[in-house]
């Protein structure tokens, strides 16, 4: 079973967030270039630590 570590959830938080100000553009989180298939990938991590989503199912 995949358990995110607090860093990856705090990371996946961050690009939700700098993704959401930007109005959904491309932006920069901690020196990387994020666009829509990190975001995609970091919004699927959380829903599944929020328990909104079973495993094995993608976003």
């Amino acid at each position: 079973m995949f358990t995110p570590t607090d860093a990856e959830v705090a990371s996946a938080r961050a690009v939700v967030a700098a993704a959401e100000e930007a109005g959904g553009r491309i932006v920069r989180v901690d020196g990387q270039m994020i666009g829509p298939p990190m975001v995609k990938a970091a919004r699927a991590l959380l829903a599944r630590v929020d328990g909104r989503m079973p495993r094995g199912v993608s976003a």
